[in-house]
């Protein structure tokens, strides 16, 4: 029991700083959209706001495009807001994860595995991973159609050699696993809760 305290106490520790980093990451997001709204709303110039990345990427891929082929600023700015608010909401999910995680740990730490809150905590982190792979999927899937239409990827890459482009946005249903584990994890911890109460009732 000694060795489970004493491990539920270091990982502990290891999501504590993955707190602080996810809401470094969140805060991030928000002050990226709060300067696109101020330079809109203020009607600042565009170099005040950002600038336009001339580089297009598809995975490991990597494409220069050519200074007269790259999209306007307001497009391209459209399309990062977006994608910031997306990562806003998947930082604030990840967050309430790993606050659910020590919560999980806070019993464990203290020697009680099956404390009725870890398997309430399990189910939880559940839902939790379902939401944030959903969202993960969406980002991608927005990132990608939405680099597609602002780049024009039909003038960049149709020519004699390419006749056709096509962007599809696949679901990927491994996200389902990480969640499908967790809620069979708050099955095993509620049975082994049943039973640490069977065994007490008796003693």
């Amino acid at each position: 029991m000694e060795k489970l305290t004493a491990t539920a106490r270091k990982i502990d520790v290891v999501f504590k700083i993955a707190d602080v980093m996810l809401k470094i990451a969140f805060v991030t997001c928000l002050v990226c959209i709060c300067i696109v709204l101020v330079g809109v709303v203020f009607d600042l110039p565009d170099e005040m706001i950002g600038s336009v990345d001339q580089i297009l990427e598809f995975g490991p891929l990597r494409l220069h495009i050519a200074e007269e082929y790259v999209p306007e600023f307001g497009t391209m700015l459209l399309q990062n807001t977006v994608i910031c608010a997306l990562a806003a909401v998947i930082s604030f999910v990840a967050i309430l994860c790993v606050k659910t995680v020590r919560a999980i740990l806070a019993p464990m730490k203290e020697g009680k595995p099956f404390d009725r809150a870890v398997s309430q905590n399990l189910r939880k982190l559940g839902w939790l991973g379902l939401i944030i792979g959903l969202m993960g999927q969406t980002l991608e899937a927005i990132s990608l159609l939405t680099a597609a239409l602002t780049m024009k990827l039909e003038t960049l890459l149709i020519s004699e050699k390419i006749t056709h482009v096509d962007v599809n946005a696949d679901f990927d249903l491994s996200v389902l696993i990480i969640p499908a584990v967790f809620f069979l994890l708050a099955y095993v911890f509620r049975y082994g809760e049943e039973l640490q109460t069977l065994s007490d009732e008796t003693v």
